[in-house]
């Protein structure tokens, strides 16, 4: 990094030791209006960042410290289509994804997605069956199950006027094929298989286990209409393998990542459960997030302001995890779908210029809906040594007044992490002064959940910049997927004893092969 950049970087580790930053009843005495200076809108969604241990010189140093990495040029370059993604020599295509006037490459893959949806939701193609689909049945992993079923579940609402359901079949875990055997016909049932290689392991599996089913099933006739199957990828060679005709494929730019890649076809499911006009307000959604990313000056850039907060606790108060908690069901699965967005984008120990890190990169992250959470992990955030930041994430959306015990609960447990308790024993006692955001959406719509989405892939992007890592690989990802494929190849061979195992593994396979405790 360049020498102003340390110089600020330095000046925020000097900044961090002042004890009266995790003082948060001491911010809000001697900070005149600190709540309305710390709160900050972008499209429908309201953020409140005053419970953080900040003030606004921290905050201040922290944007210096973006602006030093060169920040604002990676921004247009994102926006500009450069290479970002350097070890594929790619560029980070999502943004383009959900351009509503984009690429005419792009345009032409969305219109295939929304021709091949409408053929079948309007029963012009059938099953391979001869019935009309009532279930489409996602077969997918990681990006290409996380992102669409955390959109399906927030927008389920919208599926009451529609007759096609939507099931998740992600892990080879038998128990799963028979859930979705119980819940569904398969014979009205249409099959998504979504991998932007189609070279995943278990996305394979999955696919040959579902084909077996329907090649003993009577009556399993495919035709150049009717198929239970389709296929959402870059790889359309791979597609073609798998016997799906051309016209049932729907392809996406390879240069979008597959944790950011829901706004292209693999988001197909999301589609057939809320409709086309629908879907593109979720795309829209997200655009208008973009403009905001790419348009606002950094102090007021929410993403920028996420992400220099992350790092601040990250690599300057030394925090090394960090909890997304909605306190709404149908976002029950966004700190999954967080989870691999950060992790597995900035769980880095190398950067772009191939030298080890100096510092710790993405947090660990960890959540569930807030009011079951309160229940289960919320007395160590409480009371427990380790401290955590959080982010409290609510909807204000009217439904009835469960909805306001909801969001009642919410606030209150922001304000007691900050404030604490010394009633009674000294075993109850809270420290308090524990940090935490807030948002707020004002309802739970596709445009909405397209906003929510956007901001927090571009907060990780901006984190990858200050961290100076390719956040659009997964090098660590691929090394566990060659392991397995090696030992299924060398199963196949029945050459197991070849294989340059450790100890441990070769005994424990040997159990697995063996069926033997």
């Amino acid at each position: 990094m360049n020498q102003r950049f340390i110089k600020h970087w330095e000046k925020l580790q000097l900044d961090a030791q002042d004890p009266k930053l995790t003082d948060l009843q001491f911010l809000f005495e001697h900070e005149v209006d600190r709540h309305n200076n710390l709160c900050f809108k972008a499209g429908d969604i309201l953020v409140d960042f005053s419970k953080n241990w900040i003030n606004q010189e921290v905050l201040s140093n922290l944007i210096h410290l973006s602006k030093t990495a060169q920040l604002k040029d990676k921004i247009k370059a994102l926006f500009a289509g450069e290479v970002l993604n350097f070890s594929e020599n790619k560029a980070a295509t999502h943004t383009v994804q959900r351009k509503l006037n984009s690429r005419n490459d792009i345009m032409a893959d969305r219109n295939k997605m929304f021709k091949v949806a409408d053929n079948y939701q309007s029963g012009q193609w059938l099953s391979a069956f001869g019935k009309k689909i009532t279930t489409v049945v996602n077969i997918g992993i990681g990006g290409s199950f996380l992102g669409p079923k955390l959109a399906v579940e927030a927008l389920s609402e919208l599926q009451t006027n529609n007759d096609i359901k939507v099931l998740f079949y992600p892990s080879v875990d038998s128990v799963v094929m028979r859930s979705i055997l119980q819940a569904a016909d398969i014979t009205s049932t249409l099959f998504c298989v979504g991998s932007k290689s189609l070279g995943t392991i278990e996305t394979a599996r999955n696919t040959e286990t579902v084909l077996k089913i329907l090649n003993d099933l009577e009556g399993y006739q495919p035709t150049p209409t009717n198929q239970s199957f389709v296929a959402a990828t870059a790889n359309l060679e791979k597609a073609a393998d798998l016997n799906i005709p051309e016209s049932h494929i729907m392809p996406f730019d390879a240069a979008t990542g597959g944790r950011f890649s829901v706004w292209s076809s693999i988001g197909f499911p999301v589609l057939m459960a809320i409709g086309k006009e629908r879907f593109l307000e979720f795309l829209s959604g997200a655009e208008k997030i973009d403009l905001h990313f790419e348009l606002t000056d950094l102090d007021k850039n929410l993403p920028v302001i996420m992400a220099m907060i992350s790092v601040w606790y990250r690599n300057f108060m030394q925090l090394p995890a960090y909890a997304a908690i909605p306190y709404d069901m149908r976002l029950k699965n966004f700190p999954a779908w967080l989870q691999q967005l950060m992790m597995e984008s900035n769980g880095k120990m190398i950067d772009v210029n191939a030298e080890a890190m100096k510092c710790s990169t993405s947090p660990w992250i960890f959540g569930d809906h807030g009011q079951l959470s309160q229940h289960a992990f919320f007395q160590a955030f409480h009371q427990g040594k380790d401290i955590l930041p959080i982010d409290f994430i609510g909807v204000l959306e009217k439904q009835d007044d469960n909805q306001d015990f909801l969001l009642i609960n919410m606030l209150a447990q922001s304000a007691a992490l900050m404030a604490g308790s010394t009633d009674g024993e000294v075993s109850n006692h809270c420290p308090g002064n524990r940090p935490s955001t807030t948002f707020l959406m004002n309802n739970l719509t596709p445009s909405s959940l397209g906003q929510l989405l956007a901001l927090y892939e571009h907060m990780v992007f901006v984190q990858s910049v200050i961290w100076n890592i390719n956040c659009f690989d997964q090098p660590g990802v691929e090394l566990g997927k060659k392991v397995a494929r090696d030992i299924f190849d060398h199963m196949q061979n029945n050459s197991i004893d070849t294989m340059n195992l450790d100890k441990s593994t070769q005994a424990l396979l040997s159990r697995v092969l063996n069926n033997e405790q």
